[in-house]
């Protein structure tokens, strides 16, 4: 490969699959690559990745879908020191991927798993915008938690120990 050229890469959602639920993913996932030659029997990959997401809401357990593009950028070379695609990771900002000279593919499953996972929020907010007000329609204001009843009893209890001391 010479010239830089685009990929698409698109994998449709599959409901069942282990690896959507964990993404907690719907519809297609989707990745735009430029790949181009840097330097000898290396390249690099970049672009963006994008898919939406059912995550539920930290406020009101409510779910909700939410839309995510996050870029993606992958330094690859060839190696006749591997005898497989080894990933190495720990770079903040780039991916190296190790590939043997014979293999004629690159699999991105692994940093596009990795980003997705990294690009979720931790506390996922419906309407991050607006002003939370909590409703719950479904409990009486008159009706007491019976595990209050069950504290304050023991409450009493410990308070009649210590005065009987």
């Amino acid at each position: 490969m010479l010239e830089p050229c685009s990929k698409t890469l698109t994998w449709k959602i599959d409901s069942n699959n282990s690896l959507t639920k964990e993404l907690k993913l719907i519809g297609e996932l989707k990745a735009e690559l430029l790949f181009s030659p840097n330097g000898k029997n290396k390249y690099l990959l970049t672009g963006s990745v994008s898919g939406v997401q059912v995550l539920t809401c930290v406020r009101s357990l409510d779910s909700f879908e939410r839309p995510f593009m996050v870029d993606l950028n992958i330094e690859a070379e060839l190696s006749q020191s591997v005898s497989q695609q080894t990933l190495d990771d720990e770079d903040d900002e780039i991916f190296k991927i190790l590939l043997p000279v014979n293999q004629s593919e690159l699999d991105v499953a692994e940093c596009v798993r990795q980003l997705v996972l990294l690009q979720e929020p931790l506390s996922p907010i419906k309407n991050p915008n607006e002003d939370f007000v909590f409703s719950d329609k479904k409990e009486d204001s008159n009706t007491i938690d019976p595990r209050w009843e069950q504290l304050k009893a023991l409450r009493r209890k410990m308070e009649n120990k210590n005065r009987s001391s």
